[in-house]
């Protein structure tokens, strides 16, 4: 076998690319084209899995010789056909040009790499379109495009004119609607391929949201011999997410990455940065973790004129991960004085998980955002108090993250962003308006309506809001708050009004304190909380408010406030804890003092400080704005 000399690749000038050539019946002769970006040939861009596999196949590149994985070689080989593929190419070609990461990009030159990122958006989105490479099909689960294809079925003869995804209507999964649905039952094996389908690792790796968002026509999926098209993927993704499925145990986590794309891809309008790493941190992990912030910026609002992208977005491999973790997050908060996209702090060391440890996250600041690899799947996180906007509407706005409309804490106050020496010391205004004096977790199997009556833990919350509630106030008063608190007023994602939500939660505590004989739980002031329980709930649905507090509840803490208020806040609170009203965050914030400093906990919802009243309080002389420094 002839001796080849390793591949070395030449420096690229500015706004230029390397094409691979795949010889249409000779590997030997591939090779690597430098071209600038405005002026390549017709070419595919190439999505797919690093994976770990060992770099021991040999492929011969411009007589040169190049190493990559077993898959790699394989994809690559199904590429070369494309040239012969009439699928693919109306014509035959002696050449398919081909863009792919790994080889296209010198990944030992760090300097290259940040300059390529930066090129990314125009690679993906001048490609005829992307192909996407999930691998061979080793273990079978290839049989899984079949389901996909009968739920599609279900999807186009339910929505035939969906644009969107909010144009599916959204409901809780039911037993009986999946049968009628013609769908196969639960036992059937292809559900289980479906499974195994998705634990293939393309489906977690971050940047192939740009990859596929950008394709100018349908991303392909190639699976072994198999093709199938993108659209169809992302269609049933979405249905299954507004049909409920998605929150099921027995369904991949991870078809709500390929909702999220889809969604990203069906906009009309471009999203901002801080609603691509809302919405995409948790979900999708990477190889290096400043890609958390770098495989986003391709398809972010505020980077798409080349000349014009922010210093503290510029790609930089020389950087450490909390370096771009926390420009990105000053950026974001410079530009839009907004404390949105705080959603989900590094925060107090109780809320970092243990298998995120090995990235350091102690290193960043608690204010900054966590944005490194998430080991707890979508299904088990708590619904953030932040909010995108909608995507799916014509407008030349982008989508964004802020605060439901109805959420205004700080009356719509921006931030006040003071002067700090130290990047790692936020500096900000606010109002303390009160401390916690009672936190306890929500036990998260509690909500079960079957389960109510025999659930000890909800009923000591209920004990604690009881023994808390001030004199002055009614008992229609406390129902009305532990349902607001529980539900973080977000009774309109159930299609359910103020009022009727509220006849919901009533017939939940009404079947929860009519099952237990200890009379502390029903009683306040001598006044009879049963009686009051069952004239609020006629009409109520126990259900449909144990579906959604669960949702908003999940590793979160019930919280009482100094001043007797009822909410919920983030797991790492506890008494003794600050609540303060930040100026450019909508929701109140839980903070730690620290010394001279405090240490930021995390997002809450405090019935009773939600519609501006802090804010009111300190135009009254009740309340004092104070500066808040953050470590």
């Amino acid at each position: 076998m002839r001796n080849y000399q390793p591949y070395k690749y030449c420096p690229l000038v500015a706004n230029s690319i390397r094409l691979l050539g795949l010889n249409d019946t000779d590997g030997s002769l591939d090779t690597l084209k430098t071209v600038h970006v405005d002026e390549a040939p017709p070419y595919f861009a190439l999505s797919y899995s690093w994976g770990k596999q060992t770099q021991d196949v040999r492929m011969v590149v411009d007589d040169q010789a190049m190493s990559v994985s077993p898959s790699m070689a394989e994809a690559i080989q199904r590429l070369r056909n494309l040239a012969v593929d009439s699928s693919a190419s109306n014509t035959r070609v002696k050449w398919v040009w081909v863009w792919i990461d790994k080889i296209c990009i010198n990944q030992d030159d760090a300097s290259e790499r940040s300059e390529q990122v930066q090129l990314m958006s125009s690679i993906y989105s001048q490609a005829i379109r992307t192909l996407i490479w999930l691998g061979p099909d080793f273990d079978g689960c290839s049989a899984a495009w079949g389901l996909v294809d009968q739920i599609y079925g279900v999807f186009l003869r339910e929505n035939p004119c969906a644009e969107f995804t909010t144009d599916i209507p959204m409901q809780m999964y039911s037993d009986r609607y999946h049968e009628e649905s013609s769908l196969p039952a639960w036992h059937d094996i292809l559900w289980q391929h479906l499974r195994m389908l998705f634990e293939l690792l393309w489906f977690t790796r971050i940047w192939v949201i740009q990859e596929v968002a950008l394709s100018p026509k349908d991303p392909i999926l190639l699976h072994g011999k198999r093709t199938y098209p993108w659209y169809r993927l992302a269609w049933v993704s979405s249905w299954l997410l507004r049909n409920g499925y998605l929150r099921l145990a027995q369904m991949p986590n991870r078809m709500q990455n390929v909702d999220t794309i889809a969604n990203i891809r069906r906009s009309r309008s471009r999203w901002r940065l801080d609603a691509l790493l809302f919405i995409a941190s948790t979900r999708y992990q990477a190889t290096d973790q400043r890609d958390k912030v770098y495989a986003l910026l391709g398809l972010a609002a505020e980077t798409q004129e080349p000349t014009q992208v922010p210093n503290e977005l510029r790609p930089d491999y020389s950087q450490k991960v909390t370096e771009v973790y926390t420009k990105a997050a000053l950026f974001l908060l410079r530009e839009y004085k907004s404390l949105s996209f705080l959603a989900r702090p590094n925060g107090v060391p109780s809320n970092i998980p243990l298998t995120q440890q090995k990235y350091q996250p102690q290193l960043l600041p608690s204010w900054a955002p966590n944005w490194y690899d998430s080991p707890i799947v979508e299904r088990d996180l708590s619904w953030s108090l932040s909010w995108i906007s909608d995507p799916g509407v014509a407008r030349q706005v982008a989508v964004a993250l802020g605060f439901p409309e109805h959420y205004t804490a700080s009356a719509g106050l921006p931030a006040k962003l003071l002067d700090s020496p130290n990047q790692s010391v936020l500096r900000l205004s606010g109002l303390k308006a009160g401390t916690i004096v009672s936190a306890t977790q929500f036990d998260d199997k509690m909500w079960s309506f079957r389960r109510a009556s025999q659930s000890p833990p909800l009923l000591q919350l209920w004990k604690i809001a009881l023994r808390s509630w001030p004199e002055r106030r009614t008992l229609l008063d406390l129902i009305a708050s532990w349902v607001k608190a529980t539900t973080v007023d977000q009774q309109r994602l159930s299609g359910r009004t103020a009022d009727q939500i509220l006849k919901d939660g009533s017939a939940y505590l009404y079947n929860l304190l009519s099952n237990t004989e200890d009379r502390q739980t029903y009683t306040i002031n001598d006044q009879d909380v049963i009686g009051l329980l069952r004239n609020l709930s006629i009409g109520g649905n126990a259900d449909i408010y144990a579906a959604l507090a669960s949702n908003f509840c999940l590793n979160r803490k019930l919280i009482v406030t100094s001043e007797g208020s009822l909410g919920i806040g983030p797991m790492g609170a506890k008494v003794g804890d600050l609540v303060f009203v930040i100026f450019g965050g909508e929701v109140p914030y839980i903070l730690r003092a620290w010394g001279t400093l405090f240490r930021f906990v995390g997002q809450s919802y405090i019935d009773g400080l939600m519609s501006g009243e802090a804010i009111h309080m300190r135009e009254q002389g009740e309340l004092e704005e104070e500066i808040i420094e953050l470590r």
